[in-house]
């Protein structure tokens, strides 16, 4: 009786596990998660100002119509950025390669023919990146850049149609396309306002590019501003992988550096310029054109980098650098104190080298003395003809700028001033390097 007890007492046991196995197997193969949706923008993602479009950091610095045997143009930024507000959406049929030879003699022919309206840049734009910029087109762009955009419209009255001309005058590369367009409509909103700007001059140098200057002299306000700063603490939280293992060194009274083993970031604490470098992200090989722009400015972007008005300045796909320069009231910014550009260097899909000022233009300070007549661009070629520091022909660009200095410890000058390129560098037309003194470079 005792043996039979325990048997049984055993079945039930042995029913009762089988039983709780079934359950606890069917429970698990219809259990669902309560899992909660992860919300990206929950991520703290730090910006240090709004992000902008790529519309904003590629614009032109000066639009030049010739029509009749006259030169009219323009530099004031709200009579430019009309123009490209005309010009957004407009869709353009193939792009075509015409030649890879063009002489700078060539170039200008095509700059000073009558009905041309031209474009001037200050970097080699990649074409593909117009798609996203103004125009529209279902056709495959080239990887190819440009940094005269020329619009024909010689054809307008017998076919309504424009001939867009991407040209770079560094590399002789040409392509170009047509566009349909209402003539009237054109005329009315590109060419009749263009009565009203003032004449320009070309100033032709033999062989080379020529130059493009105002004939009149130009009132420019002098400006003071406040500057604000970004603190290098919050770079450091977005540059490096893992910000709590960074350690921070004081090298000098103006130098700090931070550094992770890997990464380091230097800060100049007079300048208010930091660098950055990644020496393990380094890369060799040409990257294209535009994948290079793309990466950078959205690499830029991604932070809020832009933390004023910059435009993409300059880029070298073999050095993979592209860098872009500081602009105010669409007049570029120039300082022997501190750095007015942003730079980047791309490596192995990440970023090698971030060098930038980390201040920003804050509070216009109003003044009563700030109207500067800057002498006409005629003027200033017979002064450089007297200089014996300058060298007409080795000039890449002349144009209007602001110069950035410090005026006390809180206020900061941008005095409007002529500029030469040469060689990418800046050189501003002062007295003394007019006169004759040694001038510098930034």
């Amino acid at each position: 009786m005792g043996l039979k007890l325990v048997e049984l007492v055993k079945s039930i046991v042995l029913t009762f596990l089988v039983l709780l196995s079934l359950v606890l197997t069917f429970s698990i193969w219809n259990y669902t998660p309560n899992l909660q949706t992860i919300d990206e923008t929950s991520v703290n993602q730090i910006s240090i100002g709004s992000e902008k479009a790529m519309s904003d950091v590629i614009k032109p610095f000066r639009i030049l119509y010739k029509d009749n045997g006259e030169f009219r143009g323009t530099i004031n930024s709200l009579r430019i950025e009309q123009v490209l507000s005309n010009l957004t959406g407009w869709k353009l049929s193939e792009v075509r390669f015409i030649q890879g030879n063009l002489t700078e003699q060539k170039v200008n022919s095509l700059t000073n023919e009558d009905q041309r309206i031209t474009l001037f840049y200050d970097a080699e734009i990649p074409i593909r990146i117009m798609n996203s910029v103004l125009f529209h087109t279902q056709h495959e762009l080239p990887e190819a850049t440009f940094n005269r955009l020329i619009i024909d419209w010689s054809s307008l009255q017998l076919e309504n149609k424009l001939t867009i001309d991407f040209v770079n005058s560094k590399n002789g590369t040409h392509y170009s396309t047509t566009i349909s367009v209402d003539s009237n409509h054109f005329l009315d909103t590109f060419i009749n306002p263009a009565t009203s700007l003032g004449v320009y001059h070309e100033i032709g140098r033999g062989n080379s590019l020529s130059l493009y200057v105002p004939e009149d002299p130009t009132e420019i306000k002098n400006l003071t501003y406040t500057i604000g700063e970004v603190s290098p603490n919050t770079f450091k939280d977005i540059l490096f992988i893992e910000p709590s293992i960074v350690q921070r060194s004081i090298d000098s009274t103006s130098t700090e550096k931070y550094l992770d083993g890997m990464a380091f970031m230097t800060i100049d604490t007079n300048s208010k310029v930091l660098n950055y470098v990644n020496p393990s992200s380094e890369s060799v090989g040409e990257i294209p054109n535009t994948k290079l722009l793309l990466d950078s400015f959205e690499f830029i972007n991604d932070h809020g980098g832009f933390t004023g008005n910059y435009r993409f300045k300059s880029m070298n796909n073999t050095r993979h650098i592209a860098e872009y320069q500081l602009y105010l009231q669409g007049l570029p910014v120039f300082s022997s104190i501190t750095s007015t550009k942003i730079s980047t260097t791309w490596g192995d899909d990440q970023i090698f080298r971030y060098r930038r000022p980390y201040y920003f233009l804050d509070t216009n300070i109003p003044s009563e003395k700030n109207i500067v007549i800057l002498p006409s661009g005629l003027e200033m070629i017979e002064k450089i003809k007297r200089s014996k520091n300058l060298k007409l022909e080795s000039i890449d660009e002349l144009y209007i700028g602001y110069y950035f200095s410090q005026l006390n410890e809180s206020g900061y000058t941008l005095e409007p001033r002529w500029f030469a390129i040469i060689n990418e560098n800046w050189i501003g037309l002062t007295s003394e390097i007019l006169g004759g003194d040694e001038y510098g470079l930034e």
